[in-house]
């Protein structure tokens, strides 16, 4: 019986060392993501160069989608016109 609750004496320990292990992983884990994610908003990060270009490119889709449909327009009045 010695044995056992030795065995199970030992397992216990290995097991609460394993979870502080990991809680202690965790913690240091999303403290270093937070500090990336806090430097990466201070220096303005790769999030503004991202919205310039995706600006340009909205504004070239936007007067593309203006020409069509002045297009479709004159085709749908062609297309009423005709007896």
């Amino acid at each position: 019986m010695s044995i056992f609750w030795n065995i199970f004496f030992w397992l216990t320990i290995v097991a609460v060392v394993g979870i502080v292990a990991a809680v202690i992983l965790k913690v240091v884990n999303k403290n270093a993501e937070t500090r990336k994610y806090l430097a990466d908003a201070q220096y303005g990060g790769n999030y503004r160069a991202i919205a310039e270009a995706s600006a340009s490119t909205n504004a070239a889709v936007l007067a593309r989608l203006t020409e069509v449909e002045t297009r479709l327009g004159a085709i749908e009045k062609t297309l009423t016109d005709i007896p």
